[in-house]
């Protein structure tokens, strides 16, 4: 009887209609589910890349993990804290760093946010040493004996700084009435570049020895990097840290520290898929129509089939079916369209973007295959709801009535 059923059903959507605006409806129906797919599977593969990018370049300048401790109180980077981040096989690498507010002195001033970091560690953490554009990953002077920093590119546009320049780092949040604020003397040795403006245009590199002077920190930092195999394991490794450091030490994950871009992304990427799914709603409700007026037209071959021995179950089935054909078919060549459209981005990046207001230079492209099933099932269940009533209605007419009606 099923195979029967599906007969059915595939004869009634291939049959030609007594009126024309039914099959124009079909069609209709069928392209709406098609490119709503398309559309739905082509965003959220753009929405991924992009937070992907976004989530790459902040984490590629910083960590999976931050350990801080309460108002960034400076603390001891002691074996205690070193023999915790060796105990978990997850952690990758670690390196500590001092983190402060300063003013850059050069031909311009400017305020930057300095960071004192470790130079045998960093690499186990940062890809830092891959974004220098001038000069190198050093703290060596090459033209004097002064110590060295690395500006971001926006900064030594700001401070019209270049390799081998000399400027004064100002500490302004140690002075007091009483006091000057430390200042420092550095050479400028290397420039790097992140891609993001925020970064490249307020932050500059010391030594975390002369970060130490600078900022009056003794031998402590203010944290450390903890870097991981894998971004899935953040939130176990932030908690287990956060389990066994001792007060006031705590550990913070990347999500914590950008949370509100974090949630930002989160929150866009829902609402595109809960809006752009309309389209998809638009098209069941199309299915609806066209299988309604279909049941009316074909009132008396469904008569007859009923006078036959067709049950109503079997009589729903037809039209369910039917309705479904529409469905999976539009569903199956949307996500193969989609997919083929993001792909062919993904590898000629035909769309491209201006450098200098984004951070790339094409539009990025991320396929999940959870999206991809997500999408799909609820095309395909929005496909059966709108089947329902139709086939119900269908169900419920009686052989004799419709044959003495027709």
């Amino acid at each position: 009887m099923k195979n029967l059923e599906l007969f059915i059903a595939g004869r009634y959507l291939k049959s030609k209609r007594k009126t024309a605006f039914i099959s124009t409806i079909t069609y209709i129906s069928f392209l709406g589910i098609m490119l709503g797919v398309a559309v739905l599977v082509i965003v959220m593969s753009v929405m991924n890349g992009f937070e992907t990018e976004v989530r790459t370049r902040f984490i590629s300048n910083d960590s999976h993990i931050r350990i801080r401790s309460f108002n960034d109180r400076p603390f001891a980077f002691d074996d205690e804290l070193i023999s915790v981040l060796r105990s978990d096989s997850l952690i990758k690498g670690y390196s500590p760093f001092i983190e402060s507010y300063g003013m850059i002195r050069a031909d311009y001033t400017e305020g930057a946010l300095v960071r004192g970091i470790d130079i045998e560690t960093i690499s186990s953490v940062s890809v830092l040493k891959d974004q220098i554009l001038t000069g190198e990953l050093s703290f060596t002077g090459k033209k004097t004996d002064l110590p060295g920093i690395i500006l971001g590119k926006g900064m030594a546009d700001k401070t019209v700084s270049i390799i081998g320049n000399e400027l004064f780092v100002i500490s302004p949040a140690i002075s007091s009435t009483l006091s000057q604020p430390p200042v420092m003397k550095f050479e400028v040795t290397g420039i790097f570049e992140t891609g993001l403006a925020e970064i490249d245009g307020g932050m500059a590199y010391i030594s975390i020895e002369s970060a130490q002077r600078l900022f009056r920190m003794q031998d402590n930092v203010n944290g450390v990097y903890v870097q991981l195999n894998s971004i899935k394991h953040t939130d176990r490794v932030r908690d287990s840290l956060r389990s066994r450091l001792t007060y006031p030490r705590t550990a913070l994950s990347w999500k914590d520290m950008h949370r509100n871009l974090y949630a930002w992304m989160e929150i866009e990427k829902m609402m595109m898929g809960t809006i752009l799914s309309l389209i998809i709603i638009i098209a069941a409700f199309n299915i609806l129509s066209s299988l309604i007026m279909i049941v009316m037209e074909k009132k008396q071959e469904i008569g007859i089939l009923m006078a036959m021995g067709v049950t109503r179950r079997s009589v729903m089935k037809i039209f369910i079916f039917q309705g479904m054909m529409i469905g999976i078919v539009g569903t199956i060549l949307g996500l193969l369209l989609g997919t083929a459209v993001s792909l062919i981005q993904l590898e000629y990046k035909i769309i491209s973007l201006p450098g200098d207001i984004y951070f790339i230079n094409a539009m990025p492209i991320l396929i999940k295959v959870s999206d991809l099933i997500i999408i799909g099932s609820v095309s395909l269940f929005l496909t059966f709801v709108s089947t329902l009533y139709p086939s119900r209605q269908a169900g419920k007419m009686l052989p004799a009535q419709i044959i003495r009606d027709e």
